[in-house]
């Protein structure tokens, strides 16, 4: 077949020439020519690489620190006749193009050195604040799907005057013009419709050859029991298909870094935390221009359309991609619309789960105010809700409820416990912000102005958190409320402004520390916030703060019932079972005190019970101040008061640290005269051991003292006292 062709140079088009023979670029034979051709250039430049460029896969979390310290090196990127080299120094770029010279003049050729292009990268490295990723990748564009549709056009024209049957131009589709087509779509993605305009010329032309009607539906003619005609769409999924798998199971390392990279680099465009491989639906993302570019990204979304999963592969050395401390991507969330439009905006700032606006709790999302109290910066942000942010709510919450989250939002969340610090655990020096309750179980709030070893004197603030449980604390100062009465400025209080309301003395047993913006008070200071709202500390400080609730109750409900073990056990391995839920309080010189004291009631009667109690107090306050721990329980067996005032002793001791000393007040005298004789090592000898009244409980007892080192001291007080 003669044909002529024009060559394009810098002054004009050359006349037209006869070609007698030779291979077209565009021809399926060209790209396999080249390889042959300029393979071992390129494996010359791989064995000797010097000073190559380091490819880094953006993150989500921080796109300025780079995850993986190796990466990817790279010093040549080589697409059919289109090559660069690559290299992070100038004596690396020289080694490269000397091997390339060298290659030219050993096979009797000659580059065009008019058109290598340097391009440098002049800019110091410290001016980049916040460099976007680097892609290395052939780009969709509008060539590419006309180029598709002038083959099928060119190759329709060609066939229609020719005599041939329909079977016939089915064949030269399949075998002559899919190829041709495959080599073009290598890295482009048409999507089903732009196919099926791509292709109509061919279709028509069958119906025209096979004497069909024009209106025949187009799914017959790809019917393999009849003409067989081969789907462009469906040979493109095939074929980009088994590039993924090969991709995904490579036997080479750079191929499946190179493949890794890709991934990351699709959960950073896309805004995806998950892996995206995982990714169920990508109807979100498929309108999206760059979305369409990404021809991988597109036949991952093949996956969830069609029968090939990669889950059949051997993915077990791909590393999980899924960003933890997250549930609930947003963009299962939101509005594909809002979504969309808010992406970008939602990466710079870190946000990728639903998780991450919620309470702790997991039963609120938190307010627009509350999201604002966590950024370091308020920045380019309003006093008002973004669209992204109302859109989260109105698709998550119940309606007017509070922000109440959505049964199947709160279900499969993990809710989160926040742990605030005692009050009394912090030095003299530091005067913090605690939290307690006051006498009506409410949040009392204040700054701490001088502090004793277990009380303190505050300056009170107050909140409105209880109308409010999904907005961040706020404090005012109190204005002086009934409650407390207001004082005059006292030169020693540590702050800058007068106090209106002091609390002279609050237990720091009862208070935690409460975590705020700023700590100081100074004389613009008109309001304190927190990060949490009280929906997330509600629950912690009145635990906390119940804990110190003595409420002696001796009924059956308080019976201690031991599952039957396989073996016996002593009552001295069973006793810490029961008693070390209790919870003491460390004193500084490691001196514990306790209060301890046992009844009998309903003697006579089947209903007979044994009482035992201890509390633990510290020095420094008043009694009820000091209260630290507490315990009680009841015992049935034997019953005796005596014995009851022994298992007191007997539980006090069992929760006490070892190496430590303790003072027992009681108002048993018989208690006071066992421990005696448990200091001197009496109920060792079996004879007085036996004959001893509750003997049982005394030799546990002289265990416990020896084995912990415990150094005793009984101190007898008013019965009832």
């Amino acid at each position: 077949m003669k044909r002529s062709n024009r060559v394009f140079t810098a002054h004009g088009i050359t006349p037209s020439y006869c070609v007698r023979i030779g291979i077209d670029q565009g021809e399926v034979i060209s790209p396999l020519l080249l390889v042959i051709y300029i393979d071992p250039l390129l494996t010359v430049l791989k064995n000797e690489m010097m000073d190559p460029y380091m490819l880094h896969a953006p993150s989500l979390t921080n796109p300025l620190v780079e995850p993986n310290p190796v990466g990817l090196r790279i010093n040549n990127l080589v697409f059919m006749d289109d090559s660069t080299l690559i290299s992070s120094s100038k004596s690396g770029m020289e080694s490269m193009l000397s091997i390339t010279e060298a290659f030219y003049q050993i096979n009797n050729t000659s580059a065009n050195h008019n058109k290598y292009v340097l391009i440098t990268n002049s800019l110091p490295p410290t001016s980049v604040s916040s460099p976007s990723p680097v892609v290395f990748d052939l780009q969709l564009s509008g060539l590419n799907i006309k180029q598709v549709a002038r083959e099928c056009n060119s190759f329709a024209a060609i066939i229609r005057p020719a005599k041939l049957s329909a079977k016939q131009v089915v064949y030269l589709h399949n075998s002559v013009l899919i190829p041709k087509l495959e080599y073009r779509m290598q890295v482009t993605h048409l999507s089903e419709s732009e196919c099926a305009l791509a292709t109509s010329s061919i279709r028509s032309l069958v119906k025209h050859k096979a004497n069909f009607s024009r209106i025949l539906p187009d799914f017959i003619l790809f019917l393999s029991q009849g003409l067989g005609l081969i789907s462009l769409f469906l040979h493109q999924s095939q074929t980009h298909l088994i590039n993924l798998f090969l991709l995904a199971n490579s036997s080479s390392p750079f191929i499946k870094n190179l493949f890794l990279y890709r991934l990351r680099l699709i959960q950073f465009s896309f805004l995806i935390p998950i892996s995206p491989l995982l990714v169920k639906d990508w109807t979100i993302w498929s309108k999206l221009f760059a979305f369409k570019q990404d021809y991988i990204a597109c036949t991952i979304a093949l996956l969830t359309t069609t029968p090939f999963k990669l889950s059949r592969s051997r993915l077990s050395t791909l590393p999980d991609l899924t960003l933890s401390d997250g549930h609930t991507p947003l963009f299962d969330v939101m509005s594909p619309k809002t979504f969309i439009s808010y992406f970008r905006r939602l990466r710079s700032l870190q946000l990728y789960y639903l998780s991450q606006l919620i309470t702790p709790q997991v039963t609120h999302m938190i307010t627009w105010n509350a999201y604002l109290a966590t950024l370091a910066s308020r920045k380019g942000h309003r006093a008002l809700s973004h669209k992204w942010f109302i859109n989260i709510r109105q698709c998550v919450t119940v309606p007017d409820s509070d922000s109440l989250l959505l049964e199947h939002f709160s279900s499969d969340a993990i809710p989160s416990h926040i742990d605030l610090v005692p009050a009394f655990s912090s030095s003299k020096k530091s005067k913090k912000w605690i939290v307690t309750l006051d006498e009506d179980g409410s949040p009392l709030f204040g700054k701490q102005l001088s502090k004793q070893q277990y009380s303190c004197k505050i300056i009170h603030w107050t909140s409105d958190c209880t109308t409010r449980l999904n907005d961040v604390i706020t404090l005012t100062p109190c204005p002086g409320c009934f409650k407390h009465v207001p004082v005059t400025h006292i030169k020693s209080n540590p702050t800058d402004v007068t106090p209106l309301c002091i609390i002279p003395k609050l237990s720091t047993l009862r208070s935690l520390i409460f975590p705020t913006s700023q700590e100081r008070i100074r004389h613009d200071t008109t309001a304190i916030t927190s990060p949490f709202t009280w929906a997330d500390l509600d629950v912690t400080v009145r635990t906390y703060y119940g804990r110190l609730d003595i409420q002696p109750n001796f009924s059956q409900a308080d019976v201690i019932t031991f599952p039957l073990p396989s073996s016996p056990l002593s009552l001295g391995s069973a006793a810490p079972l029961a008693f070390a839920a209790s919870l003491l309080a460390t004193p500084p010189d490691n001196h514990y005190c306790f209060y301890t004291d046992g009844s009998l009631i309903n003697l006579g009667t089947p209903d007979v019970s044994m009482g035992w109690s201890w509390v633990q107090v510290l020095d420094g306050a008043g009694f009820f101040q000091s209260i630290a721990a507490h315990a009680h329980k009841s015992i049935h067996n034997w019953p005796s008061s005596t014995r009851a005032e022994i298992a007191a002793i007997h539980a006090a001791l069992t929760v006490t640290p070892p190496f430590s000393k303790v003072t027992i007040h009681t108002d048993s005298q018989s208690a006071i005269d066992g421990l005696r004789l448990c200091a001197t090592s009496s109920y060792s000898n079996s004879r007085l051991y036996y004959k001893s009244t509750n003997f049982e409980l005394w030799a546990i007892i002289e265990h416990l003292i020896l084995s912990k080192s415990l150094s005793i001291t009984a101190v007898k007080v008013k019965g009832h006292s």
